[in-house]
């Protein structure tokens, strides 16, 4: 120990590990064969062909990648799914949440039937004294509720908290509340608003082509270990075809472990990387001229712009070696088709102060190697045209919301046009109630676990004078609800989609009932439709319904949903040749390099370097990193018992010798504590991480006594994460307005 405090231990560890890690190729050097889980040639999945078993084809409804499958059903009990092969997001394949999510159909923890609480008191470990009730008895006991508190309060003090969904949508806007509020800033905002701005003028790309990609450069984007389907089997795809894979990432996460070369970057200094690569580019004229000079603004505006931004530079605050940033550059730029990936809550995700920075420094570098819109690279939507909600079934005009909101989201220009709400700011604004009071909330896909500093969200609720919570299983939400009203699980019910996360042409894939509904739920349309009615907003609803709303889409690009639904493979697709885009949706009609609309909007216009918010201390030593297993998705999987016996907590994960010299084994009860809150869980002790790094993984720390498996599993990491105020927030001056997820630092001890 040699008396040296937390930090220097960690500090002198941290030199000695990079020394060895890129110094001597404990990084994978490029020599590395192609990994052999990637030689084996998949097998084509059995599908149960048992006599008499029905096949109906389907969507996985576990995530948003929607990957096509068949249910195969025998005796009114779904038996087994699989990928459709037809289908261009699944490839005949799912992943281990869709093949498990059966299980989830048939949870006996399952919310059965409308319940309404009893119990007037609120909070963790609170029983609610649930009971059950009619539909009926629901639907007006809500609609009455609202109508008292909007007739009080004004309509600004009812909140839709969910996903955007277009019947939801028109209730709260024929109230008339501002208060949408979703996920996406602790996601990929950061990411979307430099695409809105420097490509597309929507959002970003979902389809990438990395099976054709020759070299992949991972900026902590663990496609392999917990993003999609599709990007876990073009990934492999691309290493069988001989692609060269590069990660950097301060822990070996799955990816790393299978890549070439793994590069142990600090924690939030990847636009460092970044800048010096860039510089390395343009100086030695590594670009790809003709698609730069033909479909990009501001290359004149980037050679000034990097002048600055050495390796050497760089060195020094990400503890790279130069020589490392030069050749990755080269490499990069040699190596085309070369590509950039990135998913949600990798480096460039809302995880630190300069995400964004870093999300706009590589649409550049991909530009740089002609890598947009463009074979093995980030391919622009091909989604079928849908018409919209309000094309189909016109409405009379909505009153003028306030414009404030209770997270102060609308203070930040262009992200604010996207997307609907901060959760990172949501807690401040309830309580204080500043800039109104806020009294009621209906809550759809989400737990208090999904929130930055959990608890104090949870606190946020109970301050509420009425929830109502849609949900499939009894979550924290729940137990803290007034009224709870059950959906269908996605194998009892229907819909479609198409193809968001795999696109390379036009495809929709219908979802069918593959069970009867096993218990008392309607489907969310139904529920918003009827309620609408009772509140008194039935014009807007007039001829509306979900089984329309289906069926007009499909029949706005040239199908139906009796076609659909009476097609075998459950698909429509619109073989197209792939054509690259040759104009943008930017105000040059170019890629912007050099962001006008950002520049217009008060923010930089070029990735300027800016230091993540906080470093580690005396106090706080260890940079703190979020994971999420694959097997899991968020919180909605914990009860599935498959899912659960295969990953049924989280650990404190922790460098060996870092943990040895604090005295910490492996498998030692350990507090970790940031300065909001600390949480207990096990320490797991590897050598596959930056000494001066504490990695938990998201999804655990289940607290509804209602979950039987999942109860009491592992502790919830983002209890840990600071939650802001809307000036705070505001004065980061993030055009994504991301949550910083993980720009804040920790303690670990024994507990």
């Amino acid at each position: 120990m040699g008396g040296l405090r937390m930090d220097e231990k960690v500090a002198v560890n941290r030199r000695t590990f990079i020394k060895t890690a890129v110094g001597t190729g404990l990084a994978m050097g490029t020599g590395l064969k192609v990994p052999n889980f990637v030689k084996a040639k998949s097998k084509e999945q059995n599908a149960l062909y048992e006599k008499g078993a029905k096949e109906v084809p389907t969507v996985c409804g576990v995530c948003s990648g929607g990957c096509a499958a068949k249910a195969y059903v025998k005796n009114d009990r779904v038996k087994q799914l699989v990928g459709n092969p037809k289908d261009q997001a699944a490839g005949g394949k799912l992943c281990v949440k869709g093949y498990n999510s059966i299980e989830t159909l048939y949870d006996p923890d399952r919310v059965k039937y409308p319940m309404k609480r009893t119990n007037p008191d609120k909070g963790i470990g609170v029983d609610p004294k649930f009971v059950k009730i009619s539909w009926d008895e629901a639907l007006d006991h809500i609609a009455n509720k609202l109508n008292t508190i909007v007739d009080e309060y004004g309509p600004e003090a009812l909140m839709f908290i969910m996903r955007s969904n277009p019947f939801s949508s028109r209730l709260g806007k024929a109230i008339g509340t501002p208060n949408f509020i979703s996920h996406q800033s602790t996601c990929f905002t950061t990411q979307e608003v430099m695409w809105r701005s420097m490509v597309t003028g929507g959002g970003k790309p979902w389809t990438y082509d990395l099976e054709n990609s020759n070299y992949i450069l991972s900026f902590g984007c663990d496609l392999l270990g917990k993003a999609k389907n599709m990007h876990l089997r073009n990934t492999a795809s691309a290493l069988e075809n001989g692609a060269k894979l590069v990660v950097l990432d301060p822990r070996k996460s799955t990816t790393a472990s299978r890549a070439h070369e793994w590069i142990p970057i600090k924690p939030g200094t990847d636009l460092a990387f970044a800048l010096a690569m860039i510089k390395v580019i343009v100086e030695e004229d590594l670009y790809d001229k003709d698609f730069v000079n033909k479909y990009t603004e501001g290359i004149d505006e980037i050679k000034e712009f990097v002048k600055d931004y050495t390796p050497e530079w760089a060195e020094k605050i990400t503890e790279i070696p130069k020589d490392t940033i030069v050749k990755i550059a080269r490499e990069f730029s040699n190596n085309k088709p070369a590509f950039i990936p990135s998913h949600k809550r990798d480096a460039a995700g809302p995880n630190y102060s300069n995400s964004s920075r870093l999300a706009q420094a590589q649409i550049i570098l991909n530009a740089l190697v002609g890598s947009i819109d463009r074979k093995g690279g980030a391919i622009l939507s091909r989604n079928p045209g849908f018409p919209g909600f309000d094309e189909v079934f016109p409405s009379p005009e909505f009153p003028q919301p306030k414009t404030q909101r209770i997270d102060g989201f609308e203070q930040h220009p262009i992200i604010s046009e996207m997307y609907r709400g901060d959760f990172a700011t949501l807690a401040e604004g309830i309580l204080t109630e500043n800039p109104y009071p806020v009294k009621a909330a209906l809550l759809r896909g989400y737990t208090t676990l999904s929130f930055p500093n959990a608890k104090r969200m949870t606190k946020a609720l109970t301050k509420l004078d009425f929830l109502v919570t849609f949900e499939i299983l009894p979550s924290e939400a729940v137990q803290l609800s007034d009224i709870v009203l059950p959906e269908p699980h996605w194998l009892e019910s229907s819909g479609f989609s198409d193809r968001g996360y795999h696109c390379l042409h036009p495809q929709v894939a219908v979802r069918l009932p593959a069970s009867e509904r096993l218990h008392d739920t309607r489907g969310f349309s139904s529920i918003i439709t009827d309620l609408a009615k009772r509140m008194g907003y039935g014009e807007y609803f007039e001829g509306v319904s979900g089984e329309k709303w289906n069926d007009k889409q499909l029949k706005g690009i040239g199908t139906s949903w009796e076609e659909l639904s009476n097609d075998p493979d459950g698909l429509w697709s619109k073989q197209l040749p792939f054509e690259p885009t040759t104009e943008f949706d930017t105000p040059s009609g170019k890629i912007e390099l050099y962001s006008t609309v950002l520049k217009e909007n008060g923010y930089d216009p070029l990735p300027y370097w800016k230091a993540k918010r906080e470093e580690p201390s005396e106090e706080y030593p260890f940079y703190f990193i979020i994971s999420r297993p694959s097997v899991h998705k968020m919180h909605s999987t914990q009860n599935n018992p498959i899912a659960n016996e295969i990953s049924p907590e989280n650990h404190a994960v922790m460098n060996s010798k870092t943990a040895l010299e604090l005295g910490i084994n492996d498998g030692d009860e350990v507090i970790v504590e940031s300065k909001v809150s600390q949480i207990k869980v096990n320490a797991k002790l590897i050598e596959g991480i930056r000494p001066d790094c504490v990695m938990v993984k998201h999804g655990f720390g289940r607290w509804s006594k209602e979950l039987s498996v999942a109860h009491s599993k592992g502790a919830n990491e983002g209890d840990l994460i600071p939650d802001m105020t809307v000036d705070e927030m505001r004065n980061i001056n993030d055009p994504g307005a991301g949550a910083c997820m993980s720009d804040f630092c920790v303690k670990v001890f024994k507990a």
